[in-house]
């Protein structure tokens, strides 16, 4: 092996290393920044609003706060002989409910309706 093909070979290394960092760096720059929750005008619109916020498999405690700290009043989570048990909360301003469904801490489902 020769010096030259040495330094060729770095050469190419950085190249490639540049070019990685300036299309990672591009990728990070171009992404939207999330959005700020907002209610949408339907409630068939809610449910998926709210798992983009606080998605399945997130702790409930989490996912309660999150809806306290955006406007719902939540009720205590309801006893159940089952280990699924479900926290009611409302919409301020709208006769809108919304039932998070826990199993064992985490958030398994999320339901809306008026």
């Amino acid at each position: 092996m020769t010096a030259g093909t040495s330094t060729s070979t770095s050469t190419k290394t950085k190249t490639r290393t540049r070019t990685r960092t300036a299309l990672l760096t591009l990728l990070f720059a171009c992404t939207d920044p999330p959005r700020p929750f907002s209610l949408p005008k339907d409630v068939e619109d809610l449910r998926a609003r709210l798992l983009v916020s606080i998605p399945e498999g997130r702790d409930i405690e989490g996912a309660r706060a999150w809806m306290r700290d955006h406007g719902f009043q939540c009720d205590p989570p309801m006893p159940s002989a089952a280990d699924a048990h479900a926290s009611v909360c409302r919409v301020a301003g709208k006769s809108w409910t919304v039932v998070l469904l826990d199993r064992n801490g985490r958030l398994a489902d999320v339901q809306a309706r008026k």
